[in-house]
């Protein structure tokens, strides 16, 4: 399909993260509100010497894989509403940032998933959802990780939180 026939569609940015679970799960709830079909887009990278070795073989095995383990991550991710949703899956090889940007060009929005990396991390691993900020030309939705339910630390957080709201 090319880019320019995607139209008024969500585009999602997935890897295997918390925080991606947390975007596609927004995205397809914004889908759903507006009607709009979701794009979910994964971008994996070939070392560089795998890209070098690579047969032709090599190079189809690994996208089935790609995309088979993303197709098996969305269907978790969303549950029922995999079903109930118009989703299409586009796996793609190269850069995610890049990759995002490219897919999104004629999009009504991007979503990404964040707050996953900070510090030196960010800085040595880099930050796809900075990436996207930067260089999307439709709004962009940053999505944080939803917090864990059974983490101690946050059950009696989000408690006290409900109870004494911060106010300016």
């Amino acid at each position: 399909m090319n880019v320019e026939e995607h139209g008024h569609e969500i585009v999602v940015g997935i890897d295997a993260s918390a925080a991606a679970r947390a975007a596609l799960r927004w995205a397809a709830a914004q889908a759903r509100l507006t009607g709009a079909p979701l794009r979910v887009v994964h971008a994996w990278q070939m070392t560089a010497a795998q890209v070098e070795s690579a047969t032709p073989a090599f190079w189809e095995t690994s996208v089935a894989d790609a995309r088979a383990r993303a197709t098996r991550w969305v269907h978790d991710a969303l549950g029922a509403d995999a079903v109930a949703l118009h989703w299409v899956l586009d796996v793609a090889e190269g850069p995610a940032g890049s990759v995002l940007v490219q897919r999104s060009r004629t999009a009504s929005a991007v979503v990404v998933g964040t707050g996953e990396h900070s510090g030196l991390r960010r800085v040595l691993s880099g930050s796809v959802s900075h990436y996207v900020l930067l260089h999307a030309l439709p709004p962009v939705v940053a999505v944080r990780p939803d917090p864990v339910p059974d983490d101690p630390r946050l059950v009696g957080a989000a408690s006290d939180a409900a109870r004494h709201p911060r106010t300016p």
